[in-house]
């Protein structure tokens, strides 16, 4: 019985990833991994992906050749290894000219969904809108009456900020003078993005060139650099 539900579950998972990997590709499901763990790492594992194009353009033709000249010979399970190979390869060059074509979600987009899940599972909106409420807004003005910021690290950060483990997280004032934290991770060639929490009441920015906003809760918000 449970070897049966091994067998259903790990056939349930096989075509979930091949499913997946037809309509987003690898790039991006790449992507989408590296935003569910928030990671740089994964970035760099994309420029990899468009030296294996060539390699498998030649593979491919190769293996269906070898496929079909041996398909008697092959057991059952061979003929079923060797398609779903062939399937993945396909996919994966198809894939690539998909995404150019713009035709699939951007593998950014597919990070920011990622990044999305990251951020709800992390993040304590009401315990951040709480710190922020016990702060004084009269500290980030100087004696001109120009808005300043301060920024937040190591032991200075409450818990709610802290377990965000961002590369940087700031207080500021909004237009208004009301006090909003922004955090902030990324850099170089592969941009920046981040969460932005104020008052419930507040609102996201609209987009700009620049920067892109996408609601995550009642006064917070994700923001990323378009």
């Amino acid at each position: 019985m449970k070897s049966g539900c091994r067998r259903v579950a790990g056939g349930v998972l096989l075509i979930a990833f091949v499913v997946s990997w037809f309509v987003w590709g690898p790039l991006a499901l790449i992507f989408y991994v590296g935003g569910l763990f928030n990671s740089l790492w994964l970035f760099m594992l994309s420029p990899c992906l468009f030296l294996l194009i060539p390699l498998t353009v030649i593979f491919l033709p190769v293996l269906a050749r070898r496929t079909v000249v041996r398909w008697r010979k092959l057991s059952g399970r061979e003929r079923v290894l060797s398609s779903l190979l062939m399937v993945l390869l396909a996919a994966f060059v198809a894939s690539f000219g998909l995404g150019f074509a713009g035709v699939t979600p951007s593998p950014f987009d597919m990070f920011l969904r990622g990044f999305t899940r990251y951020v709800e599972s992390r993040t304590d909106v009401s315990a951040i809108q709480a710190w922020l409420g016990m702060l004084d807004p009269n500290e980030y003005t100087d004696k001109y009456g120009a808005r300043t910021e301060r920024h937040f690290t190591g032991s200075e950060q409450p818990p709610c900020v802290a377990r965000l483990h961002a590369g940087g997280a700031r207080v500021q004032p909004d237009d208004k003078g009301r006090l909003m934290l922004r955090t902030i991770w990324g850099g170089g060639l592969i941009g920046h993005w981040g969460i932005e929490v104020g008052g419930k009441s507040m609102e996201p920015p609209p987009d700009s060139e620049v920067i892109g906003y996408q609601p995550l809760a009642p006064g917070a918000w994700i923001w990323y650099e378009n």
